[in-house]
């Protein structure tokens, strides 16, 4: 009787320790907002969805009470922990903290009635939106990921795949990578080739430039003054001669005859050249 009495008086200290929940103001600035403080001489206790947190009461500013959601769904877990509740109580209050928008008390409790009965009516729509699926040969609700993991699958940009697939692809993006690295290094090589060619340019440009400054200047006398240049044509052009009056009877032409001058006898002894203006006879020998 005693022990239930005092079973009794446990829980209703639960119930009302777990009514509150409290906001944590730290002396840096920080705040914990929702959680439920546990504070002592030396430290502060405080129990968050994701875990608890330990701080030496030197850094806690105050605590201050206040009731909510999380500090409710606590108290219900803590009876249901302590009465040995079975897969429905458990997920009674996943849907209850589902309802409440408390994502994380609403997996605690769903994982905690999939234990109990893995093929529990209701239970599998809830976890699976958690993204846990059963095993059949686990016989329990595991993390979809570690579900493809078991399936021998790897997952490679945000795809399941087989471990052949995953090979091809980095074989794929291996020989992508080694094209890129050829091409960068080509690259380079060409744009070094055409450096050099530039500065072999430049150097012969400026060999050039100082021979030209240390050669003499060219000598250039009568700068300024042109010679006449005269082409004298390598034969004498036909000339049109007026009618002779006064040509023998062989028909070669004399000089005209001009007043004052004496025209001197022919000399027979003179062969005539062919084409020549000099009188003689034809065909003398």
């Amino acid at each position: 009787m005693r022990s239930r009495l005092l079973s009794f008086f446990l829980l209703a200290f639960l119930f009302r320790a777990a009514g509150f929940a409290d906001t944590v103001y730290l002396t840096n600035g920080r705040t914990f907002e929702g959680v439920i403080a546990d504070e002592t001489e030396t430290s502060v206790k405080i129990q968050m969805p994701g875990g608890s947190l330990s701080l030496p009461r030197s850094h806690v500013l105050r605590v201050e009470k206040s009731a909510s959601d999380f500090a409710e769904y606590l108290k219900r877990k803590t009876v249901l922990q302590r009465s040995g509740a079975g897969a429905d109580e458990w997920l009674k209050l996943a849907r209850w903290a589902k309802g409440q928008g408390l994502e994380q008390g609403a997996r605690e409790a769903s994982l905690a009635a999939g234990d109990l009965d893995p093929r529990l009516p209701g239970l599998a729509p809830l976890l699976r939106s958690y993204d846990y699926v059963l095993d059949a040969q686990l016989d329990r609700w595991i993390p979809y990921a570690d579900s493809m993991r078991r399936r021998g699958l790897v997952q490679a940009g945000g795809q399941w795949i087989t471990q052949e697939e995953q090979a091809a692809r980095q074989r794929v993006q291996q020989e992508e990578l080694s094209r890129q690295h050829a091409e960068r290094a080509a690259a380079r090589a060409a744009q070094a080739t055409q450096a050099t060619r530039e500065a072999e340019l430049a150097l012969a440009q400026l060999e050039l430039q100082e021979r030209r400054q240390q050669s003499p200047a060219p000598y250039a006398p009568n700068v300024g003054y042109s010679v006449p240049a005269f082409v004298y044509p390598w034969y004498a052009p036909p000339v049109s001669m007026p009618p002779c009056h006064h040509c023998g009877p062989s028909g070669n032409p004399h000089p005209p005859f001009r007043s004052g001058f004496q025209q001197e006898p022919h000399d027979s002894t003179f062969n005539h050249v062919p084409g020549s203006l000099i009188p003689g006879r034809l065909g003398a020998q």
